[in-house]
């Protein structure tokens, strides 16, 4: 007899013994006694055993229920290799075709879990309500999760089509059978649910448990979650108080090192201030300006003297303000305006309305008249002596002409750079301008 024909003849007649002893559950004490006596009596034969020839060809007997691919899923043969061989009533003869040597084969799982690729932007609750589940039912299938939100791009995640429940792997020292004693699942939907008998589950086989909720598994998974999140909370007040002491010591270092450097300039200020060059310094700087006091004593002096010989020349008398009626505006090399500012101002500025007129405040003769520097303006000269009558509107007198001090010039305008109508009135001794103020009464 063939021994893989033996042990298909077991698991058929032990799902038979589940199946009665499921309903057994649900019959009276009497029945209960002889529910296994008349499953053993009034069981159908439905497996033919054979001698084995050493053919690699095995016919099993299921169910006509029953699709190939669940067949060839449940000896782990590919489709290809599982085939109809003839039906009778109600049940039907597959052929199975083995391969040529024992291969490992793989571990089995409920055909109603599928694997899902978790894409960009993917978490527990967004795939869950993708396809119609509650995060406990998918943390159910998938206990090896150690986090809600942590979910890698391109990793898998199982997905229970079906019935809904907790997807367990079988350990070494475990069995089907204890683990569903173990969580109080049902037996018989648990067969239905995994479309296997559980003995026939191994070690490494995933077993699906309906019924079962992962709620402790998703409490486990939430609390973890509120103490990451209490942990970074912590962690970012740490880091930000850190952040301040940081900043507070930095700042105390910065005002200790400026502290420290003005301490440092000072005490080198001190050692300037009472440093041989420095003394040396001073002492030639008050050599120097007391030379330059002197020679500006110098310069006054000569140019008094020259004032003076120019005032109490023979014939002459001195200088006359050359309006009746003024307002001085601007004095000598005073600053007061933008040209000011820029170019010298050598002499008196007085104002007055357009038209007023310009005496001479001193004899001499006509070297200029018309426009030049000042705008419209008139030169005269006598000796060493010239003086400047500018920004006139109109001139009285021709260049080579010889006037008497209080003569008519001309009149008051504002030809030429001009702010407003006035006199620009200068003395130059010897080609120098001198401050006319000096000179006029």
């Amino acid at each position: 007899m063939s021994f893989p024909s033996l042990r298909r003849a077991t698991r058929l007649l032990t799902l038979g013994a589940l199946l009665g002893l499921a309903h057994a559950q649900q019959a009276t004490p009497d029945e209960r006694l002889l529910a296994p006596l008349q499953l053993q009596l009034d069981a159908p034969a439905d497996v033919v055993l054979s001698r084995d020839t050493g053919e690699r060809v095995l016919e099993v007997v299921t169910t006509r229920t029953t699709p190939l691919p669940n067949v060839a899923r449940r000896y782990g043969l590919t489709p290809g290799a599982v085939k109809l061989a003839a039906a009778h009533g109600a049940t039907q003869v597959v052929q199975l075709t083995l391969p040529g040597r024992v291969q490992a084969r793989q571990p089995l799982r409920p055909l109603s879990v599928v694997t899902y690729r978790v894409r960009p932007g993917d978490t527990i609750a967004r795939v869950a309500g993708r396809f119609g589940l509650t995060v406990v039912d998918l943390l159910g299938v998938n206990l090896d999760r150690t986090s809600l939100d942590r979910l890698p791009v391109g990793s898998t995640l199982n997905v229970p089509t079906g019935t809904r429940g907790l997807l367990v792997r079988i350990k070494p020292g475990q069995s089907a059978l204890s683990l569903i004693a173990g969580y109080g699942a049902d037996l018989l939907a648990t067969a239905r649910a995994n479309d296997v008998l559980p003995t026939e589950l191994d070690v490494g086989d995933e077993l699906l448990l309906p019924g079962i909720r992962a709620e402790g598994f998703a409490q486990q998974l939430a609390e973890k979650r509120e103490a990451e999140r209490r942990a970074q909370v912590a962690a970012q007040r740490q880091a930000q108080y850190e952040k301040f002491v940081a900043w507070k010591k930095g700042r105390e270092k910065a005002r200790l090192e400026a502290r420290y450097a003005a301490q440092e300039q000072y005490e080198k200020f001190l050692a300037w201030k009472n440093s041989p060059q420095r003394k040396a310094a001073i002492a030639a700087l008050e050599r120097q300006q007391q030379f330059e006091a002197a020679q500006a004593r110098t310069r006054q002096n000569a140019r008094q003297a020259a004032v003076a010989a120019v005032s109490l020349a023979p014939g002459r008398s001195g200088l006359v303000w050359p309006m009746r009626s003024y307002r001085l505006t601007s004095r000598y090399a005073e600053r007061d305006i933008a040209f000011h500012q820029q170019v010298f101002h050598g002499g008196i500025d007085l104002a007055a309305p357009y038209g007023t007129p310009i005496y001479a405040a001193s004899a001499g003769r006509v070297t200029q008249s018309g426009y030049g520097a000042y705008g419209l303006n008139v030169y005269t000269q006598s000796g060493d002596s010239t003086l400047v009558y500018g920004h006139m509107s109109r001139t009285a007198v021709v260049s080579g002409q010889t006037v008497q001090q209080g003569q008519l010039l001309g009149y008051i305008g504002c030809t030429g750079i001009c702010t407003g109508p006035h006199l620009h009135f200068e003395v130059r001794l010897n080609g120098q301008t001198v401050d006319p103020l000096g000179l006029l009464p």
